[in-house]
């Protein structure tokens, strides 16, 4: 069955649909866990990507294998899925959902790339900072990059931020040469 939507218009009516239903966080949570199963796990993906097996049959099955944690709107659009665009269709769906409720619940995404692991009293402050500054939840990830030497690089959306101990001394380094 060839779909005749694309997967923005299949996000939109998804987040539509949870938001008429005050489902967005419970959708949202089980369509990031659905999206990375479908992607790491080949039963799953094969599953999804089958066309033999009837949407009905696949809406069983996943209700079977998820139980009380399944989130039958996710099912419900996913058993229309088939073939083998069926997981990358899954993961634009997820992507523009994910787009839409973090612009409606006022979360920006991110990322802090620190020389050495921080705790998670350090990890909160950071984050309490953040949305403070930004006006705005963070939904914050960390990455350890031992070459930056210290300080934090931040991308914050699109944007960029380098405080850095590395950049700072290319920063130094490129004054100095131009002396």
């Amino acid at each position: 069955m060839k779909l005749k939507k694309s997967a923005k218009d299949l996000s939109k009516a998804l987040y539509s649909v949870s938001k008429e239903h005050n489902l967005e966080d419970e959708v949202y949570l089980f369509l990031v866990d659905f999206t990375s199963l479908v992607t790491s796990e080949n039963q799953f993906r094969a599953l999804l990507q089958s066309k033999k097996i009837a949407g009905a049959d696949k809406i069983k099955i996943l209700k079977e294998v998820f139980g009380d944690k399944a989130n039958i709107l996710v099912l419900e659009l996913t058993s229309y899925l088939s073939g083998l665009d069926a997981v990358h269709v899954l993961k634009e769906i997820k992507a523009n959902f994910e787009r839409f409720y973090k612009k409606d619940k006022n979360i920006v995404t991110v990322k802090g790339i620190v020389s050495k692991e921080l705790d998670q009293k350090q990890i909160a402050h950071l984050k309490s900072s953040l949305d403070s500054l930004l006006g705005k939840k963070t939904d914050l990830s960390i990455v350890v990059d031992k070459t930056i030497i210290g300080g934090i690089k931040l991308r914050i959306e699109n944007t960029f931020l380098d405080g850095s101990v590395l950049n700072q001394l290319q920063s130094l380094r490129t004054e100095l040469l131009q002396i």
